[in-house]
């Protein structure tokens, strides 16, 4: 499929597409098209299927979608772990040796007592409604 009308970017010359498989450079400017200014044009030469070996891991052209952090974000963040420099046996003090939370708890065998324990569920439900 010839794609008719291929300009180049920075000139406005006329592009032919053998061309542009061998080399990305134009053959009017000697200007490489392979470019970050470029891209959507490179783009578009992909999507018609005119080049097809272009890096997207290049990061002469897709080198902004990284993202770089300023000195000050660098500085905010705190790596110190404040575990390395406390005192374990100070924390170990402040734990009761003797916890009691004067829960009231009930033997399980009070539940086993209960009528309704060992039957199904639905056979239990229809002898209430009856």
């Amino acid at each position: 499929m010839e794609v008719e009308g291929l300009i180049c970017p920075a000139c406005a010359g006329e592009l032919k597409e053998d061309q542009l498989k061998d080399q990305l450079v134009c053959p009017h400017c000697k200007t490489n098209l392979k470019q970050k200014k470029f891209l959507a044009f490179l783009e578009y030469l992909i999507m018609v299927g005119i080049v097809s070996d272009l890096d997207f891991f290049d990061e002469t052209l897709y080198g902004d979608e990284i993202e770089h952090k300023t000195i000050e974000e660098k500085e905010l963040e705190d790596f110190t772990n404040p575990e390395d420099y406390e005192d374990k046996s100070e924390k170990l003090k402040n734990y009761d040796e003797s916890v009691d939370l004067k829960e009231v708890t009930t033997d399980e065998e009070s539940f086993r007592v209960w009528e309704g324990i060992d039957e199904d569920w639905e056979d239990f439900n229809k002898k209430n409604k009856k």
